[in-house]
């Protein structure tokens, strides 16, 4: 069983179900060079990164977030796991218009529920991490 790694590409909408919300709406996938086990995975140098990133902004997308396999039920994120999600934050942050950086980017956890069945749990960790 080995965990897999990708990278989301999409864009953000208005989400009218909150004030001033804001939807992540995913529209590709892309699989990056890496190595995985049982125990997670490691990305790889990625020398097409660039070329992924050239094609996703001519249709009009951009990289939002990243999606992960995990074999284990019993932790929601690990810290291994959370300090990834901060250092892929704090990569895309932006200047917010009221003065200080945020990030839009999200975390997506891929893993099985104690009835077997494939579940999808959404995760934005805090700059404090």
């Amino acid at each position: 069983m080995e965990q897999r790694v990708t990278h989301l590409y999409g864009y953000y909408s208005e989400d009218l179900n909150y004030p001033e919300g804001i939807r992540c709406n995913v529209e590709a996938l892309y699989d990056p060079p890496q190595l995985g086990d049982m125990s997670g995975h490691a990305e790889l140098p990625d020398p097409k990164r660039h070329v992924v990133d050239m094609i996703a902004a001519a249709l009009g997308l951009e990289r939002v977030g990243q999606m992960f396999t995990k074999l284990d039920q019993e932790t929601i994120l690990s810290e291994t796991e959370i300090r990834k999600a901060a250092a892929m934050q704090h990569l895309y942050e932006f200047d917010h218009p009221v003065g200080f950086k945020v990030s839009k980017q999200v975390t997506i956890v891929v893993k099985k529920n104690g009835f077997g069945e494939t579940e999808f749990e959404a995760y934005m960790v805090s700059d404090m991490a």
